[in-house]
């Protein structure tokens, strides 16, 4: 019951979330619809009370009709959430354009007044009706009459561009089904342009080349999209419609719930019902353990004579999936090293774990001592009857781990004193396997490798049977393809084996195969229960992160960003805390799944982190999200059942789908049948993979033509306009999540470009176009998206051109804002209202700020979430003012959690002080100075500078330091002569890149107390100890710096056009190795031995080649 009652109680939470915060309430009043309103808030209450308060947390539902009401529950509230989301647009946008429908509410009005407003509204529904009604029908076919894609695009880029021509019917009845918000009639330019012609009655396709009339209270001259109007009466009549279905269905559920709370209320213990696991024991049921010899022997070697033996007390977990084989495993160790113990116990956790039990269970696995006291505790019993005895305790099967049971627990045993004890823990949660292990690395248990998984097929098919395939040839072929949908988990090949060995047939087998048969047995031995019930142990919230991921290609990588992004696109992130972002709530999902052992952390094929799910753990969440999340792809559209209920919807086109005609008509014919197969209007998510998707466009017109319900759309390989795939995109109201990437082989398109009009759209949170190669267009109303929270793009320009920039509240980054004098839009107070930015900040043209107030409104010090932030004066500018840029300066003071920070162009002459003697972040990683003519610099050891007479000084700030810095950068800072470092301040514990170009004037890098005994590389190698990249170019004085490499681990350097006469040193990775690296030295005049002696050649131990 918990999981069906959660989905319906989501939905409803979701659907109330416009009329939270009154503001809708009171827009809607405005525009007559109080009373609407209010009903269907009232009935949505009621049910969510209805449901926070059903009974039977922890129980599947068996009373069908109970489910079938609580989905149809499910699917009322999201038709409510599709209104109120709908009324919020208009709400957001007649705040925008400040044309609400009333001053005040119509109950306030004068009677002709209200009798008025009424008038109008219905004079438009009934407008609308008769012109949908003689347009033509949308059941003729769209494609029918469509041109071919390319010759019917209508190009929406803020530029020159012609406009396609479109039939007002044809407008006017694709518009008038299903959704009150339209267009107005179409008609020619002229007609536009005349003053007689109210503006209410324009019509506008998306192009930002064909303006409406410009509204009031706009900055500049470039024109916006066209808006959507609002139909008050039909959206009046849906609302009364859906009021009175929420009523009949609620009073129905709220009858059977009470039915089933006076059938609980008879049962003594309700937590008799819970999820017990079958109970384990040390007794080997398997007699042979394949795959996994090597690391039982490392285990055991470990236990007998190696680096267990000699502990005092080892704690050692063994974690993987389930079905993977963990059990077994420990079965075989325990049997091998039992004679090393005098005291084996052997207990089963499973979900409860209370330290009291456990203590109870173990105790009764101990043999008595004739010495224990008798009115000693359990704790004390153990301790007692384990006095100078070797023990193994292995604890099977761990969920749930609680700091104070677990040391509770462990107390009496490291009380014991003996060597050699240990305690081995296996568990499907990497989370708990982390908190429990005292060893550096859990033992991880992967699936097994083709071979051992096909010998371990074998065994559990033919038994005994020597060289079964000989036997049965016939079977081989089919074998292969059933082995190789196992993933290699053994206790999928448990399973398949029961059910294949009894009928030794092809057409049994083939049956299996193309069923997957193995996947739909129900018994707790079996593998699709065994994983299920890891994913019935999540909790709601991360259910739903996960079933979106049915939705993705088999072994797609998983970047931590791409996902937050999309679960805040589907609404499933949610923040109660204030100061807590929804972004940190994602990412703490995340973990979270990592932990419980559903993702899996990787590195990409590009070296970045990245997440992966377990084949056979995807095919579960695929299986359990069928109901709203469907995958189609070529082998499955003819075949795969979808429910009414679906709602998230991906299309997978392979490299295969396309290669010949035969293949490609199929699948064409496969796809144009889906249309009569679910509803699409009811669609919230649509993806579509595959470099060669765009082969399917006029099918994905056809079929997606009504999907007006969209909030998160995701084209990967695209290669098309957006409108050529959603004719009705300027109408996807509920919008949140837009991501577009081009196929890997379309270059720069020109005739393709992303719609001006999502700026009109205004509930998306993301707009992802980092994969987009087509053209962008002007963005400068891209502040009216109120809620946009990410806005990923290629070109930093894309973010400075955005009008009004501080409406965005909640833009998590802002690459790029330029100052610019002409108008205030584009001055510093714009980023003072900018409170959730915590990703980068890029601000550019400072030297155009006009007063010191000006940069204290930005507000920096409060963006306590920002992590990069970039301060650029332009380098080439012919008048500067370094007293007032000083100033400046000073009051652009960011906040103490900045990482990463860099400064380009400033005309002062001294570091600010919140960098230096009263350095305020000491937290930074990154720090990069460039083009600086400072006279004191950061505190980054003695620093000796050159004034203007070339006089030397001494620039040194005592008792400050940054404590974490990572990476430093120094460019084209004219007063820096002499760099020494300090070995008492550790400034550089930490440090991995060092960058030091164009420094006219430096002439020597060296450390503290030359003349101490120790050498200099040595000291370098104490000090920069983690460094790992060195470039030091253009510095044509630098006559004298320590041997290379500074370090002894592996550390690329690159030294050119220093003044020593050395023209390049390079020492650099051989062929992106990390483990073998290439040594080049090229001095002035051929003098290259010279050189050889800034080299410290007993470091150079990655040397490959000299």
């Amino acid at each position: 019951m918990e999981v069906a009652v959660s989905a319906a109680r989501w939905v409803v939470t979701k659907a109330l979330a416009p009329v939270t915060d009154g503001l809708l309430e009171a827009w809607a009043a405005s525009a007559g619809l109080g009373p609407n309103i209010d009903a269907l808030k009232m009935q949505l209450l009621y049910a969510q009370g209805m449901l926070n308060n059903a009974p039977g947390q922890g129980r599947d539902i068996t009373n069908p009709a109970l489910k079938g009401l609580l989905h149809k529950l499910r699917q009322l509230a999201y038709v409510a959430d599709d209104a109120l989301d709908e009324l919020d647009y208009f709400r957001i946008q007649d705040a925008l354009e400040g044309t609400y429908h009333a001053a005040a509410g119509v109950d306030d009005l004068g009677c002709l007044q209200a009798l008025a407003l009424n008038a109008r509204h219905t004079a438009r529904y009934v407008a609308g009706k008769i012109k949908s009604m003689s347009s033509c029908s949308r059941a003729a076919s769209p494609l029918d009459a469509q041109e071919d894609i390319g010759g019917s695009r209508g190009c929406s880029c803020a530029g020159g561009c012609s406009m396609p021509k479109v039939a007002s019917g044809a407008v006017q009845a694709a518009v008038g089904k299903h959704f009150p918000c339209c267009y107005s009639s179409p008609h020619t330019s002229e007609l536009v342009e005349s003053s007689n012609v109210p503006a209410a009655s324009k019509w506008w396709l998306l192009c930002g080349a064909c303006p409406p009339k410009a509204p009031t209270q706009r900055v500049g001259t470039t024109e916006e999209t066209p808006k959507l109007k609002f139909d008050r009466v039909e959206m009046s009549k849906r609302m009364i419609d859906i009021v009175e279905q929420l009523k009949h269905v609620c009073a129905m559920v709220s009858t059977i719930l009470n039915l089933e709370l006076l059938s609980l209320s008879r049962i003594p213990n309700p937590d008799v019902i819970s999820k017990d696991r079958p109970k384990t024991t040390p007794q080997i049921i398997e007699p042979q353990l394949y795959g996994r010899d090597a690391q039982k022997k490392k285990i055991v070697d470990g236990i007998t004579r190696g680096e267990y033996s000699s502990e005092q007390l080892t704690v050692l977990p063994i974690v993987g999936p389930g079905g993977v084989g963990k059990t077994t495993f420990t079965q075989h160790i325990f049997e091998e090293v039992k004679s090393c113990f005098q005291v084996r116990i052997w207990i089963c956790v499973s979900l409860n774990f209370t330290a009291d039990r456990l203590a109870q269970e173990i105790l009764e696995q101990i043999p008595k001592d004739n010495s224990e006291s008798k009115n000693s505790s359990k704790e004390e019993l153990i301790e007692q009857r384990l006095r100078s005895k070797r023990f193994l305790l292995v604890l099977d099967d761990v969920w749930k781990y609680h700091d104070d049971e677990w040391k509770k627990l462990l107390a009496p045993f490291k009380k014991v004193g003996t060597e050699g004890n240990m305690v081995i823990v296996t568990t499907r949660i990497p989370g708990v396997a982390n908190m429990v292990r005292t060893v550096d690395h859990s033992i991880e248990m992967e699936r097994l490798g083709p071979q051992d998984i096909m010998s371990l097929f074998e065994a559990y098919v033919f038994g005994d049977q020597q060289q079964p395939w000989q036997e049965h040839y016939e079977l081989h072929d089919v074998g292969l393809k059933i082995v190789k949908n196992l993933k290699g988990s053994p206790l999928a090949a448990k399973t398949v084996g029961r059910l294949l060995r009894n009928q030794l047939t092809r057409d049994h087998w083939t049956r299996v195969s193309e069923s997957k048969e193995w996947e739909s047995q129900v018994s707790d031995n079996d593998i699709m229960p065994a994983l299920k019930l890891s994913y019935d142990y999540l909790p709601f919230h991360l259910q739903q992160c996960l079933s979106c991921c049915a939705l993705f290609p088999e072994d797609y990588e998983f970047h931590a960003e791409e996902l937050v992004h999309l679960w805040i696109g589907l609404g499933i992130l949610h923040s109660d805390d204030q100061k807590k972002r929804i972004e940190d709530v994602g990412l703490c999902y995340l973990t979270d799944l990592v932990n419980q052992g559903f993702f899996k952390k990787n590195v990409s094929s590009f070296g970045s982190p990245c997440y992966t799910i377990h084949d056979l753990l995807l095919e579960l969440v695929v299986k359990v999200s069928s109901y709203e999340c469907l995958s189609i792809s070529s082998s499955n559209v003819m075949s795969i059942q979808i429910p009414p209920s679906v709602r998230h919807l991906s299309i997978i086109v392979d490299d295969a789908d396309v290669k010949d005609k035969v293949t490609f008509e199929d699948y064409k014919r496969g796809l144009r049948a889906l249309e009569k197969r679910f509803e699409v209007q009811n669609l919230q998510t649509l993806m579509l993979f595959g470099e060669y998707h765009a082969n399917f466009s006029r099918v994905f017109r056809g079929l997606f033509f009504e999907a007006r319900a969209l909030r998160t759309v995701f084209f990967s390989g695209a290669s098309y306009n957006v409108e050529d795939v959603l004719p009705n995109f300027p109408k996807l109201v509920h919008l949140r999540y837009l991501r577009i990437k081009s196929s890997a082989g379309f270059y720069d398109d020109k005739s393709l470009c992303v719609p001006s009009v999502l700026c009109r759209l205004y509930h998306l949170e993301v707009i992802d176009l980092l994969g987009w190669k087509g053209r962008f267009g002007s963005t400068r109303y891209m502040s009216n998206l109120v809620k946009l929270r990410h806005f990923v793009v290629p070109r930093e320009e894309l973010h400075s051109d955005i009008f009004e920039v501080g409406k965005l509240n909640f833009i998590n980054e802002l690459r790029a804002f330029r100052v610019r004098k002409e108008s205030e839009v584009f001055e510093l107070s714009q980023l003072g209202k900018l409170g959730n930015i915590g990703g980068l900040l890029g601000i550019y043209n400072l030297e155009k700020v006009q007063s010191e107030e000006e940069a204290t409104e930005s507000k920096l010090i409060q963006k306590s979430h920002m992590q990069e932030l970039i301060l650029g004066w332009d380098v080439h500018r012919s008048n500067r003012n370094p007293t007032f840029e000083e100033n400046v300066l000073e009051n652009l003071v960011p906040h103490r959690n900045l990482q990463c920070l860099r400064i380009r162009g400033h005309g002062g002459t001294n570091c600010p002080r919140w960098l230096s003697s009263n350095l305020s972040v000491k937290n930074l990683e990154s720090l990069s100075l460039d083009d600086l003519s400072w006279g004191n610099l950061p505190p980054l050891g003695e620093m000796w500078m050159v004034n203007g007479l070339g006089l030397e000084y001494q620039n040194c700030n005592l008792g400050q330091r940054f404590q974490n810095l990572k990476r430093l950068e120094l460019v084209k800072i004219p007063r820096l002569r002499k760099w020494v470092w300090d070995n008492t301040s550790h400034l550089f514990s930490q440090l991995e890149e060092l960058t030091i170009k164009d420094c006219s004037e430096l002439t020597e890098l060296r450390s503290s107390h030359h003349s101490c005994d120790q050498p200099q590389q040595e000291k370098s190698m104490a000090w920069f100890c983690r460094l790992r990249s060195l470039r030091i170019k253009d510095c044509p004085k630098l006559l004298s710096f320590p041997p290379i490499p500074w370090t002894s681990g592996p550390c690329s350097a690159v030294i050119e056009q220093v003044g020593n006469g050395l023209e390049k040193l390079v020492y650099i990775e051989e062929n992106g190795s990390e483990s073998t690296y290439s040594l080049e030295v090229e001095g002035k005049d051929g003098q290259d031995c010279v050189f050889l002696n800034k080299l410290v050649f007993s470091n150079l131990t990655y040397l490959l080649k000299r």
